[in-house]
């Protein structure tokens, strides 16, 4: 038995053929060890599970739907006209509308912010703007004089050339003629 045990070309106990298989690929437990052994195919598929991840998280993030843009048109309010009544003598104007602004995309950064801080500066100043308006500045269709001067005003009040555009809804014009006991205390007051 001496010598069965010092010859190498002798037979294997059953405990390492048992280990011996268990190292073998085809069997359970087998294939980690024959990564482990392996390191360049465990290195191999993490790359692959990193690459194959990245990718997916790129395509997600590329294909989500972006953020709405901030309204283009800024709503600054409603305001209300009305013609000096001793100009036109017996023939009065009022008008109301809602105003709005469009902002050039260059300017956009510096102008939503000042007009939000000076928003009541502004419709102060277009209200005055309006009081020394007159009813002809309404008599053009597309107000192109009046928008002209809100323009200019809005741009002033901000202190910078943003504003794009200036945009007048629900424009709503009374024209008529004064009562006649307003005519005679307008007459009276001269």
């Amino acid at each position: 038995m001496a010598a069965e045990k010092s010859d190498p070309k002798a037979k294997d106990s059953p405990v390492e053929t048992e280990l011996a298989d268990k190292g073998s690929p085809g069997r359970k437990g087998g294939l980690w060890r024959a990564l482990l052994r392996n390191w360049v195919l465990l290195v191999l598929l993490i790359a692959t599970i990193a690459v194959q991840g990245t990718a997916f998280l790129y395509h997600h993030a590329a294909n989500r739907i972006p953020a709405p843009p901030p309204a283009a048109e800024i709503d600054l309010g409603v305001f209300r006209f009305e013609a000096d009544r001793t100009d036109g003598g017996q023939a009065f104007l009022q008008a109301d509308f809602a105003l709005h602004v469009g902002l050039q995309e260059a300017a956009e950064r510096v102008a939503r912010p000042r007009l939000a801080a000076r928003k009541f500066r502004v419709q102060q100043d277009i209200e005055e703007l309006l009081r020394k308006a007159h009813a002809g500045d309404f008599d053009d269709p597309a107000l192109q004089d009046l928008k002209r001067q809100l323009l200019e005003q809005i741009d002033q009040t901000l202190g910078v050339r943003a504003v794009s555009e200036v945009i007048i809804t629900g424009l709503k014009l009374q024209r008529g003629k004064l009562p006649q006991a307003q005519v005679a205390s307008t007459a009276e007051s001269r």
